[in-house]
Parts: structure tokens; sequence; C-alpha cells
């Protein structure tokens, strides 16, 4: 479970100058270094913008080293990254570095392709990034990723449709079940024929972002430590329920489905909220949207959930020390910044974690990091790439009413305990 305070995240401003000096020192000085790193990145354009100007800030010391880039949207979910990147070593043609997300470091590490990064976890350019993800970045007490940005689920809402239904926006950002479901209600429209123009809500159709509706009950799809299921949790359940009720009772929102992101019907003004991360941000400014953020809503708890990414470097590298640099500059405060304000993630870094730019939007953007001190990480085992798909398959077959919630959890428990069993037994 990841916990991150508010003051893990405060920055001191000797660090930025230490930082800002061992990027000037590192422009200095040229290497006669000649050859190629393959870069296997993910997101979207904030992220490649971003990471384009940090390679360019990399050749001004390695102008001979070519850095070949390959970004993956992560369209089909982190389980089938997973998959893909095995097939990469498997093929004999991997990556020397590579971007990815919690929900892949134990499946990745596990697999022991990615080499120690130590050295650089406890160097000095290292020790402004928050401590909490730092430590969430190793496995079985070996820093293997450098942690970049992070996102918590938040509920996003058109504030012109709150405006125009006269629904007051929620108060200091909280609400709970109930209010957040009558909302929901309000917010839905129907035309003369009895046709949904718009609906109220979104529920989730990804793993990720469904995650603070268990978090929020005080329960979660899987055991605090992720070794087996806790499917048959009856909170678990319940916030099915919950959810099943907002699509088929109320008709506030749409019936997920694997399938595109409906983010564009929100920025549409077509759905009124979504649960999404700061990576929206930058889309709402495009599109002039009078968009801003709330904690989602809370049955138990205020609790959230967290995700972050990270760089690994590949055993497979030819140039180890050279892909570590690349790593250096990836994840640097700079390149953090640029990604945080395009409409990336925020930034781990201490040193960009008040940023103005980055503050400035949406209204209420200070939830962001006051909703820190009450997250979890998003669960991560190292059979992640099963567990999501199990989790998922009955997750919107339970949704769409092809499998009742009752029978739905307890063929999702079975699936899952049986997975962590093959887990277990492969050592």
């Amino acid at each position: 479970m990841l916990t991150i305070s508010r003051r893990n995240l405060m920055l001191s401003t000797a660090a930025i100058a230490a930082g800002t000096a061992l990027g000037l020192r590192g422009a200095l000085a040229q290497s006669d270094e000649a050859g190629t790193l393959q870069l296997a990145a993910f997101g979207g354009d904030a992220e490649a913008t971003a990471i384009g100007h940090a390679i360019e800030r990399f050749n001004t010391k390695y102008p001979n080293i070519k850095v070949e880039l390959s970004m993956d949207p992560i369209s089909s979910g982190w389980g089938d990254y997973v998959t893909k990147v095995l097939g990469q070593f498997n093929a004999g043609a991997p990556a020397d570095v590579y971007g990815t997300a919690i929900e892949s470091f134990q499946a990745l590490a596990s697999r022991d392709i990615f080499i120690p990064l130590d050295d650089l976890a406890k160097s000095e350019e290292f020790a402004d990034i928050a401590p909490s993800l730092m430590e969430q970045g190793s496995y079985k007490g070996k820093s293997t990723y450098i942690p970049i940005g992070w996102n918590n689920i938040m509920i996003n809402y058109n504030r012109d449709l709150f405006d125009k239904a006269g629904v007051a926006y929620p108060k200091d950002g909280k609400w709970t079940w109930d209010e957040f479901r009558e909302v929901a209600k309000k917010l839905t429209i129907k035309d003369a024929s009895g046709t949904v123009t718009q609906y109220g809500y979104e529920v989730p159709n990804q793993n990720f972002f469904i995650q603070p509706w268990f978090f929020s009950n005080g329960t979660g799809v899987l055991n605090a430590d992720w070794t087996g299921s806790n499917m048959l949790d009856p909170k678990v359940a319940e916030s099915l329920q919950f959810l099943h009720d907002i699509i088929h009772v109320d008709g506030s929102s749409p019936i997920p489905a694997s399938g595109p992101d409906l983010g564009n019907q929100f920025f549409a003004g077509q759905i009124a909220m979504i649960s999404r991360g700061h990576w929206i941000v930058q889309n709402a400014k495009t599109n002039g949207m009078n968009m801003d953020v709330a904690i989602p809503p809370s049955k138990e708890t205020n609790s959230t959930v967290i995700g972050f990414g990270g760089y690994a470097v590949s055993k497979t590298a030819a140039k180890p020390e050279i892909a570590k640099a690349l790593v250096a500059e990836l994840t640097s405060a700079a390149t953090q910044i640029e990604e945080a304000i395009g409409g990336g993630g925020l930034p781990s870094r201490q040193s960009a974690s008040t940023n103005p730019d980055i503050m400035a939007f949406p209204p209420s953007a200070a939830l962001y990091y006051e909703t820190l001190a009450d997250t979890k990480a998003v669960p991560s085992p190292a059979n992640f790439q099963e567990v999501e798909k199990i989790v998922m398959r009955y997750y919107t077959s339970m949704m769409a009413d092809e499998v009742s919630i009752a029978d739905g959890v307890k063929q999702a428990h079975d699936e899952l305990e049986a997975s962590f069993a093959r887990l277990k037994a492969a050592g």
C-alpha cells in the first residue's frame, strides 16, 4: 500500500539550485561515446513532447548517441503492455530504457530483466524525489525504477453543465456517495423520446479508474499485501452494486465496456462527470472547457487511488551507464514540469510540486496534492496482467447485467485465487 504525505512533497529551494547546477555541469562536458539507445516510453502528446526535449538536453552531453523513441499510448491497459514488453525480451529485441507504471513494476521486475539503479536512487541528484515514490520503485530491496509523474483519480466535472442545471459544486471538493448519485441524476438529460442526450457520469471502464469506488468504501479487489483475492468482501459487492444502480436504476451513465475512452464525450459536453487523472487537464484547456476537480465521493473514507511511472534500464543494454544518464534527464525536474504543464502526470520531484503554472488550472488544483495523505496505490502484484484481465472481464459483465454481482464476485474470486496459486508455485 502506498501512502504519501503532503510534507514529503514539499521542496527545499537548495535542491532546485543543486539540480540546476548538476544540469549545467553536465552540459559543459561532451562525451565521445557513440551508438544508439532504444527508448520505450508511454503517454500522449504531453509526454512525447517533454521526452523529445529531454533527449535534446541529453544530446548536449552525448551528441553521438542516437536515441530512438517509441511511444505507447497504453490504450488497452497495462496488462497488455506487460505482455508486449516480455514479448520483446523473448524475441531478443528489447529496448535499452523502458518507461512504465506501477501496475507493471512487480510483473516486470520479478522477471529479472532490469538492472538495479541504486546508484542513481541514492545520489544527491535524486534527493528531491518523494521518498515514498522511490520506495515503491524498489523490488526486493533494490531500486529498479526512477519515478516520474504520478496521477490520482479525481472526479472531473463540467462546471458549465452544473451551472446550467442549477447544481452546486461539491463543497471543498468533497461529497458522499449519496450526494454524488443525486447530482448525477440531476445532470442526466433526456430528449422527448426518452433518449439520453447528456449523461451525469461515466461509470469507468478501466481498472485504474474504478479503484476509488472500492477504496472509498474501505475495501479493495485484492487483499492488503496483494497476495490474494478480496472479492468476497461484502463491501466489494456493495461498491459494484452502487455503480450498477447508477447505470441501470438511475440511467445516469452509459454501460462501460472495453473499447474507446469516452473522454471525448466529456469534452463535447455529453457527459458531465468522469473519473480521470491530471493527464486530461491540457485537453480541457485546449477545448476551452470550464472544468474543475473534486475528490471521489466518500462512503467510509476519502481515499482515492494513486499510480505513477518510472524508468528502468534493461539488462541487455549495451551501454548501461549512458542509459542511466538518459534516465537522469528523463526524470529531471525540467522534464517533469514540462510534462505536467503539457497535460501529463504531476511531478514526483519535490522541486516541481508547487510550480504555479501547474497549479493554475483547474480552479481546485490544490486538491490533487491535498488528497495525497489519503491515497492507496493501484493493486499491482507480479501477476498484474492476469489480475487486471480477470477483474475487468467480470466487472464489465456485471455492469452490463450479463452476470449477477453475486455470481460475478464469486467467479472472479475463484479465478484470482487460481492465478495467485500459479504465481506462488512459480516461485
